[in-house]
């Protein structure tokens, strides 16, 4: 009973040091980088957009002569619809329905896979991003980096004061420097 009361009597002591020990610690050194304006804005986003949208532009290009065949066969049933039976009419009809629907989603596959290579691709610079903030914030002797979002909620929450120093300008010209391009995963290639 003696030890109970003895360390409930040295907690005690000690959590009335702690407030004392916790005023003469200097602040967090605490920066922010704002993520969706660092994808907004660096080159290596903007080249991989185009990559992007060149890979689905060439797509379409390639699927393009599938649509026109179906289209000239759907002229040329409705010419022929006057001189066929009604049966062979609804049986070339319910043939060439299928396969405009199979051609859609053909193409709709198609154009997700290309967007799940620019997304694979995107995830290769997470490493050399988080790398990147690891090294300023070393430099800059920051003790925390957070998105500017979260933070931006922990101060609305009162859970962090206002005043952190944004780097996002910073991380950008680095970003931009080191990895001014990433290339597209080839089709069928793993990802990671």
């Amino acid at each position: 009973m003696k030890t109970l009361l003895r360390c409930t009597l040295v907690l005690i002591a000690l959590a009335g040091t702690f407030p004392a020990l916790a005023e003469t610690l200097p602040p967090p050194r605490i920066a922010v980088v704002d993520l969706e304006a660092l994808s907004q804005r660096s080159l290596v986003t903007h080249d991989l957009d185009k990559k992007v949208e060149a890979a689905k532009a060439a797509y379409r290009q390639n699927t393009r002569y599938r649509y026109e065949s179906l289209q000239e066969e759907l002229r040329a049933l409705r010419v022929d619809s006057a001189h066929i039976s009604a049966d062979d009419r609804q049986q070339r009809q319910a043939s060439l329905e299928q396969r405009i629907a199979q051609t859609a989603e053909d193409d709709k596959k198609g154009l997700e896979e290309i967007e799940a290579r620019g997304q694979a691709a995107m995830a290769t610079l997470q490493p050399k991003l988080q790398a990147i903030i690891k090294r300023v914030a070393s430099g800059m002797s920051l003790d925390l980096v957070l998105d500017k979002n979260a933070y931006d909620a922990l101060v609305s929450d009162k859970l962090a004061a206002p005043g952190a120093n944004d780097i996002t300008n910073l991380i950008q010209t680095f970003l931009n420097a080191e990895v001014p391009t990433v290339e597209l995963p080839a089709k069928g290639a793993p990802q990671q």
